[in-house]
């Protein structure tokens, strides 16, 4: 009862800070301005080349590991290598998209995101898990689980559609700041230790035997990542985000998709980008920020107060 009351209040609050049309109409058009974006932080750049990273590249022997572990569970992480001067730049970007009141998956407008997203260290674990000419979706986010007492993470659940529930695709996670155990980080379950039935969404309606709860149970792996790092999941490994139980710094990090180089995809999953090409111009990465609003916007309850702007912007004459 205590939950359906709250719950009620912050669904009221968030009706009374809806964005009204004047305002989607003036967000829309100031966010299509490259200067005001780059006037939020100096030295901030949109344009078609990633600026240099503070990167370390990963060892042989990290990247096999990661390899091997892709093939039998289905999921695969890789230490550090990204370095403090990106991480600093990036985060920056973020605070400063957020002050200015935008929710932060904007922050995506900025060269820094897609450089770090294309370290070659990102380049090599691709190649591991999916093989070569591995190609970018336009969905991505930016996660954020809150350094307060239980905030948490998406619940339980796989990415993409069912159709496109395999091997083929790939998430790739980019911690931001330390992903605790006690601070939301990531759960997944390995392949190797549930049924092919649970990549299937009919699982949600099924019972599943006391036997089956203790084995997943059990299977359970907590992924703590260090600032850096990277995480990455195929899509049929179930995985969700833990809940904070000790307040510290919050829990960031970029997230997009991978198709594997053959693969047909989706029309939701086009354009596809390669990962050497020339980054997107800002239309293009308006409209991906715009279509991940609509998709995951129902995850987060101030996202979602930008859906009209998300539909302007998807909507504009080309």
């Amino acid at each position: 009862m205590e939950e359906a009351r709250i719950s009620a209040l912050v669904e009221a609050l968030l009706r009374e800070r809806q964005l009204t049309a004047d305002e989607a109409d003036t967000r829309a058009g100031q966010c299509a301005s490259a200067e005001y974006w780059t006037g939020l932080v100096p030295g901030a750049s949109i344009g078609p080349v990633a600026p240099a990273l503070d990167e370390h590249f990963l060892a042989p022997d990290a990247l096999r590991a990661a390899g091997a572990q892709m093939h039998a569970d289905g999921y695969c992480s890789v230490p550090p290598f990204l370095g403090p001067r990106t991480l600093a730049k990036v985060n920056d970007l973020i605070d400063a998209v957020v002050a200015a009141g935008w929710p932060p998956a904007f922050a995506w407008v900025f060269d820094d995101l897609w450089g770090a997203a294309r370290a070659e260290s990102v380049g090599r674990l691709l190649d591991v898990a999916l093989g070569a000419g591995a190609r970018q979706s336009p969905h991505l986010w930016i996660h954020i689980v809150p350094a307060v007492v239980g905030a948490r993470g998406w619940e339980p659940h796989w990415d993409g559609d069912p159709e496109r529930r395999s091997r083929t695709r790939l998430s790739v996670w980019i911690a931001l700041t330390e992903a605790r155990v006690d601070g939301g980080c990531i759960y997944v379950l390995p392949r190797s230790q549930t049924p092919d039935r649970f990549a299937d969404d009919k699982i949600k309606t099924r019972t599943v035997s006391g036997v089956e709860l203790m084995r997943l149970l059990g299977a359970v792996q907590a992924l703590p990542a260090a600032p850096g790092a990277a995480l990455a999941w195929n899509f049929d490994i179930m995985h969700w985000g833990g809940r904070c139980t000790r307040p510290g710094v919050a829990r960031r990090a970029l997230s997009l998709e991978w198709i594997a180089d053959g693969e047909t995809p989706t029309p939701g999953e086009e354009p596809l980008l390669p990962f050497g090409a020339a980054l997107p111009p800002l239309p293009d990465r308006l409209e991906y920020v715009a279509r991940a609003l609509m998709i995951y916007g129902a995850h987060d309850p101030e996202a979602s107060r930008f859906l009209p702007v998300a539909e302007r912007l998807l909507n504009r004459p080309a």
